[in-house]
């Protein structure tokens, strides 16, 4: 938490000395910002412009393979593949952690150790 507060105060500092600059020196203190600024949206900008081509590029190409390689199938044959070939029934019983079943009772002489 210490370290916390150290960042906060030089931060804190920082704007302080920041608005305590006379306008020109503001001025010219944005001046030498600009560059880094402008090369952090240009580069937000081509990752951007790199995914949407990708996805341009990669999702006609997977969309034709898709239909070329289930024309081969039948409707019936898909639907059949999508479901396992045995199919098991599974009870279950939700009961309350708190409750103990009547079949469940602790036996009085168990719990005293005979």
């Amino acid at each position: 938490m210490s370290r916390f507060v150290g960042y906060y105060d030089r931060f804190s500092d920082l704007k302080g000395d920041l608005t305590g600059l006379p306008p020109w020196a503001r001025t010219v203190f944005v001046a030498f910002a600009l560059p880094g600024i402008a090369l952090l949206v240009l580069s937000i900008v081509a990752v951007v412009v790199s995914v949407a081509v990708l996805l341009a590029v990669c999702v006609p190409v997977y969309t034709l393979l898709r239909a070329l390689t289930a024309r081969g199938r039948s409707a019936a044959g898909r639907d059949q593949e999508s479901w396992p070939r045995q199919v098991k029934h599974v009870d279950a019983t939700v009961r309350d952690a708190g409750l103990i079943a009547p079949d469940e009772q602790p036996n009085p002489q168990e719990q005293m150790g005979e």
